[in-house]
């Protein structure tokens, strides 16, 4: 269960502006350039990457004077400002879009400067805003509506807030929006009252004692003593570890996971007699999530998934084939919740990369939230696809007529460029989101086993220990998906990456499961999210190349990578990327630009981590 937020590309300004950038470019008017391999039709997107070893500093410090004069015209907003931790005389500022005094959902830039000079901007702006942003509905009105058409209550006490929100059509709207219960947030219509746009919050995928874990090892279990027993509660880390035991009690999983649910309490805490642990749920989870806390903390600088050794509530034992995070304001806290199933013969879903896949969600989450206002978005970008496909006899254009009742101009149409081709969309902040958790529980991995094939072996495939491999890193193209109707492998390069047929009924989408694979129509049930977990392995194929080397099947470029022994240089160089510089919303390529920009700042434009870096990138086609 690994679902994120849903929101879709546009009419923006993306900017990735470094210190090579020698490019002049005026943030508040028009003359854009589509970003390279996106639809141009309605779309003014510009992605501007360099590294600051060729820059022209005097064109960087032009752009940097144009977001000043954005923040004086109150388009942008400081949202954050703090010292980089790692790098002397180094400040971080994050700035929210407004347009009339509402936030623009997603819009916004990053911005690093060393004493004082701008060394970075990333981010994307919003054009062409043009609307009214006077709501003709009260906030109440608002969220009963919301109420009656989700069909539960709000997850919290706050009221619903007003946003400008982007839509497929290339559109803005008004836009309330709410978080319920259901773990849903929905955009109803300031002016009409409709739901324009829903998104899934759930991301899906003191004494010391010892137990069996999953592959029959053994592992130290972090206890406290209590009623004359042990609980799977760990005081001895600065953030306090909780492992809570389900008992595969779906409406106590509920309860917790509902914000205005259950709080835990002790008989919830996964407990053992005599300190020798015999459930292997609780025995690995309790401990990799401890491990990878030790990871974070010593590798990374990072303490806890929230940065600031906040408690870390796990709870395993659940009776489905899935882990997944759930941000705050869910969780038996309210503060967030890890969640692991287990695989079809009963093995618990809990090894260290999957464990630490879910965690490193969480990092990614309250990272960027922290530092934008928002967490990491999805993102779909568009490219022009066929005129027609078949299926099963049927052709279809973008002129097919979907039945229904009501009128005609009421139903859903296929989303086409003005040319009569459709638009192929693929959710590459999804992608990067997923990307990231798998490179980290490989590092993750690699910081508690020994390197090798088989059980307990740090490697470059996700999941192997729980008996079901869902991705390599490594080799991607090694893995086959199959779907209802044909079977793709997963991309290792760009060009390769999975994309979906949508249809719009003018201000939502939805996923028709006709999927794109280098032109290969697919049927499925979903296209995943939008290829989430599917072109992940795009990104996370590079940072192998960066750590390992080796030629890329698909391109064919060759990579020098650091070599094993200095895998923790690319590992800081990807971590700070996103804990550090990325904004809301990123594609594939401003990713690139920020990792690029990482190994520079932490390394140099000469070191060998900065060059392999930017050739494992090239290589995958970024």
């Amino acid at each position: 269960m690994e679902i994120r937020n849903t929101s879709l590309n546009h009419r923006v300004v993306t900017l990735a502006l470094t210190a090579a950038t020698a490019l002049a470019v005026t943030l508040a008017g028009g003359g854009f350039s589509p970003a390279a391999g996106q639809d141009p039709a309605g779309r003014q997107a510009l992605e501007i990457m360099a590294l600051s070893a060729t820059t022209d500093v005097s064109v960087l410090r032009r752009l940097d004077a144009q977001v000043d004069a954005l923040v004086r015209a109150d388009a942008l907003a400081l949202a954050s400002r703090w010292p980089d931790p790692s790098l002397p005389g180094h400040v971080h500022e994050s700035f929210r879009q407004f347009h009339a005094g509402v936030p623009v959902y997603g819009g916004g830039l990053s911005r690093q400067l060393a004493t004082g000079v701008i060394v970075s901007i990333f981010g994307t702006i919003y054009q062409a805003l043009d609307l009214d942003t006077t709501p003709w509905l009260p906030p109440d009105e608002a969220l009963a509506l919301i109420e009656q058409q989700a069909g539960t209550g709000p997850a919290t006490d706050q009221p619903p807030t007003l946003v400008i929100l982007p839509t497929p059509r290339d559109t803005y709207v008004l836009a309330y929006h709410a978080t319920m219960r259901n773990a849903r947030t929905y955009f109803l219509d300031a002016h009409s009252g409709a739901i324009v746009h829903v998104e899934d919050e759930v991301v899906a995928q003191a004494a010391v004692g010892a137990g069996m874990g999953i592959t029959g090892s053994r592992q130290k279990v972090s206890a406290t003593a209590a009623g004359g027993g042990f609980e799977a509660y760990d005081r001895l880390r600065p953030a306090e570890i909780v492992t809570l035991d389900m008992r595969r009690d779906k409406s106590r999983l509920d309860a917790l996971l509902d914000p205005r649910g259950d709080t835990w309490v002790p008989s919830d805490i996964a407990r053992d007699a005599d300190n020798v642990w015999s459930d292997p749920a609780v025995v690995d989870a309790h401990a990799y999530v401890g491990l990878t806390y030790d990871y974070l903390a010593q590798r990374q600088g990072w303490h806890g998934v929230d940065g600031r050794n906040g408690r870390i509530l796990t709870l395993v034992n659940n009776a489905f084939r899935n882990a997944f995070y759930a941000p705050p304001p869910f969780g038996p806290e309210g503060t967030g919740a890890f969640v692991f199933g287990e695989e079809h013969d009963g093995t618990p879903i809990v090894s260290a990369d999957v464990v630490a896949h879910e965690l490193m969600h969480g990092v990614t989450e309250v990272a960027v939230r922290h530092r934008t206002g928002d967490g990491l978005l999805d993102h779909y970008t568009s490219t022009r696809g066929p005129s027609s496909f078949t299926v099963e006899g049927q052709t279809y254009r973008c002129d097919f007529a979907f039945p229904g009742p009501g009128p005609a101009d009421h139903r859903p149409t296929f989303l086409c460029d003005d040319e009569g081709r459709f638009r192929l969309l693929s959710n590459e902040g999804g992608a990067v989101h997923e990307a990231y958790s798998d490179i980290i529980g490989t590092a993750v991995e690699f910081s508690v086993h020994a390197p090798g094939a088989g059980p307990l072996r740090a490697d470059y495939v996700m999941g192997e220990d729980t008996g079901r491999t869902t991705r390599s890193l490594e080799d991607p193209r090694a893995i086959a998906v199959t779907l209802y109707r044909g079977v793709f492998r997963y991309p290792d390069a760009m060009g390769r990456d999975v994309r979906f047929i949508a249809v719009s009924d003018g201000q939502t989408i939805s996923d028709t499961g006709v999927c794109v694979v280098e032109g290969q129509i697919l049927i499925a049930l979903g296209c995943d999210n939008g290829g989430v977990h599917w072109n992940s392995t795009i990104l996370s194929h590079a940072f192998y190349l960066a750590i390992e080397g080796g030629q890329n099947r698909t391109t064919g470029r060759i990579v020098q990578g650091v070599g094993g022994a200095n895998r923790h240089d690319v590992e800081r160089a990807f971590f700070r990327a996103m804990t550090h510089l990325m904004p809301a919303r990123t594609t594939f390529p401003l990713t690139a630009a920020v990792i690029r920009q990482s190994a520079v700042d932490l390394f140099g434009t000469d070191s060998a981590t900065h060059r392999a870096v930017d050739q494992a990138l090239y290589a995958v086609g970024l």
